[in-house]
């Protein structure tokens, strides 16, 4: 009987196969984790704009009871935001009920884990802002535009 020594030797695959492999699989990995970072963001974007045009009939709701926006002069976010849901957690549940608000400590939070900004001045205007800051955590100008406005 005859055997070859060559066959005995070619199971298996080479060092570079291995290496070509893993590296097509870690890439499509990487693919994966940015279209699903994109989708993400995009998804906790149309909350936020559900949350946002909900707090807008909360505010306006508001004002049809007394007259006036509700006025949160504090010098932070945080503490604006917990005067804001003071004043609307009432008209808030009573027409949103089925929509799940994400409360911490008091304030109404945005899907990234901030606090919705509310500004609004009696002496200046008529309008108020309303935004999420997005998911740096911070108002930006206008270099970067992370930012979710009320319509």
């Amino acid at each position: 009987m005859f055997y070859s020594l060559k066959s005995k030797y070619n199971h298996g695959f080479t060092l570079l196969e291995t290496i070509a492999v893993t590296a097509i699989i870690i890439i499509c990995f990487v693919l994966l984790k940015v279209v699903y970072n994109y989708r993400s963001d995009e998804i906790k974007a149309n909350m936020v704009q559900e949350e946002l045009a909900l707090l807008n009939c909360a505010i306006e709701m508001f004002k049809s009871d007394n007259g006036f926006y509700p006025i949160c002069a504090s010098p932070t976010v945080e503490l604006n935001a917990k005067d804001l849901y003071a004043k609307l957690s009432t008209k808030i549940n009573s027409f949103a009920d089925s929509h799940r608000w994400r409360v911490i400590e008091g304030m109404l939070i945005d899907p990234w884990g901030n606090p919705y900004v509310y500004r609004y001045d009696s002496k200046d205007s008529s309008t108020y802002a309303l935004l999420s800051v997005g998911p740096n955590g911070h108002i930006d100008g206008p270099e970067i535009i992370d930012d979710v406005y009320s319509r």
